[in-house]
């Protein structure tokens, strides 16, 4: 299986950042919530936190990369009901579904800054981890039905025509090729899970 390492071509993936400081801070006592401890971050706080992390990151279509976390949060908006997930939950998740693995926030910095448990857990299946294989990443995320409903939505807007289109025919057919193959993969995991008798 492929490690992860070719995902840094895709049009999903950020470039390398122009400048020490591109990556964003870590979350930290100021990625907290605006509403209070008590509520828990907004969805705006959650953009916000979002957007400082990804300043600075371009796509390799030439676009700034926080487009792709919105986007893929605007399609969990409209898919998460139907996969049996909270849509705002789900929305939380997938806007901060790269924060982690393209900065240096850490999963503890989320949990601090009062996001939910099952959004930090999702963005943690979501990460990539050194080293790791594709199927063992996808594994991962298929035990987690709230990833799953963002993975979708990001191999969705990673495989979008119009995306793929402003790259070199050659390697938009490639990464084309790539992704139906991992979202087959990934429904193969996600039915393997749901018949497993004893499942949890």
């Amino acid at each position: 299986m492929p490690s992860t390492t070719p995902d840094a071509a895709e049009p999903g993936r950020p470039g390398p950042a122009p400048s020490s400081s591109s990556a964003g801070p870590s979350a930290g006592p100021s990625a907290g919530p605006s509403a209070g401890p008590s509520a828990g971050p907004t969805l705006d706080d959650a953009i916000a936190l979002a957007t400082r992390v990804h300043t600075g990151q371009i796509d390799k279509g030439g676009e700034e990369y926080i487009g792709h976390p919105l986007r893929v949060m605007a399609t969990v908006a409209r898919t998460a009901e139907a996969a049996g997930v909270d849509p705002h939950t789900a929305q939380l998740a997938a806007v901060l579904h790269d924060v982690v693995e393209d900065s240096d926030t850490t999963l503890a910095d989320l949990t601090a800054a009062g996001y939910p448990a099952p959004v930090v857990a999702a963005v943690d299946a979501l990460s990539h981890r050194p080293d790791e294989s594709m199927q063992d990443y996808l594994a991962r995320v298929a035990a987690d039905p709230l990833a799953v409903v963002v993975k979708r939505a990001d191999m969705q807007d990673n495989s979008d025509p119009a995306r793929l289109g402003r790259l070199a025919p050659d390697q938009a057919e490639r990464l084309a090729t790539r992704y139906a193959g991992r979202r087959e993969l990934l429904d193969d995991l996600v039915s393997a899970r749901n018949i497993r008798p004893g499942r949890r």
